[in-house]
């Protein structure tokens, strides 16, 4: 059953019990596992998304943490943040995964993440509003070391820990801005500044992160298995924010195409 491969395949790449796990997703990129293809049509595509998030828990244990990006961009289009309506606009299962019972969501107006775990609520509090500060919940990741999962996605399209290092090494093609933020949580309302470091549009670039993945691979920083029909990558917080100082220290352009 794809529970059980899934979970060698995480196991074999480095994923432990009590492990903190981060996975980016886009599952449209695996189709339908032949598998699971009766018992969807018996029960819908929950069934699917049950089987993914099933999986990740029974990985990490008890002990560990599962966390999903549920980023709204809230505050960039002078929208209201609701914690608990505010639909994620990063996949299909980050936003059922955000929606469960057992689930808990951060306050973050633009950069908001889901987590189910134990410890939960100590990654998701909010204790700044910089959205990349070693207090964010990126931050916060990267200080445990925890594995980002790419499930389905690639580095240049989901890997928004490279934002994270940008900042933390002070990448030249960006700079600090604040969006006024508006955070409604049940009966709650909070009113405060989000610090962003975006890109410069002053500096005409396109990100360039498959080399990143390429020198990430070819040292073993980045595992990658095939499954179905698309790809999962696994890696270390402090193994690929080394690898990206590493990078930005040769090449200040090293991220980026000049266009």
């Amino acid at each position: 059953m794809i529970i059980g491969v899934i979970k060698d395949l995480l196991q074999k790449n480095g994923v432990i019990k009590g492990d903190t796990i981060c996975v980016f997703s886009d599952i449209t990129s695996f189709g339908v596992p032949n598998t699971l293809k009766d018992h969807i049509k018996k029960r819908g595509m929950n069934y699917l998304l049950d089987s993914y998030i099933d999986t990740f828990k029974d990985v990490v244990g008890k002990e560990g943490i599962l966390l999903m990006p549920t980023f709204t961009y809230s505050a960039c289009n002078n929208e209201i943040f609701d914690v608990n309506n505010s639909k994620s606009t990063v996949g299909v299962l980050t936003e059922y995964f955000r929606k469960k019972e057992d689930v808990k969501r951060s306050l973050h107006p633009i950069f908001s993440f889901a987590a189910y775990g134990k410890k939960a609520d100590e990654i998701l509090k909010q204790e700044d509003w910089d959205s990349f500060s070693e207090k964010s919940v990126m931050g916060k990741l990267e200080n445990i070391n925890a594995m980002y999962i790419l499930f389905g996605v690639g580095m240049h399209e989901s890997a928004t820990f490279v934002l994270y290092s940008e900042q933390k090494y002070k990448a030249y093609y960006r700079y600090f801005k604040n969006f006024p933020g508006i955070i409604v949580d049940g009966d709650k309302k909070v009113e405060t500044d989000v610090s962003y470091y975006v890109r410069d549009l002053n500096i005409n670039y396109e990100y360039s992160w498959e080399n990143l993945e390429k020198i990430g691979k070819k040292r073993g920083i980045i595992k990658s298995d095939k499954f179905e029909s698309g790809e999962i990558m696994l890696m270390r917080a402090k193994e690929i924010d080394f690898l990206i100082r590493e990078e930005l220290d040769r090449d200040k352009d090293s991220l980026i195409r000049r266009v």
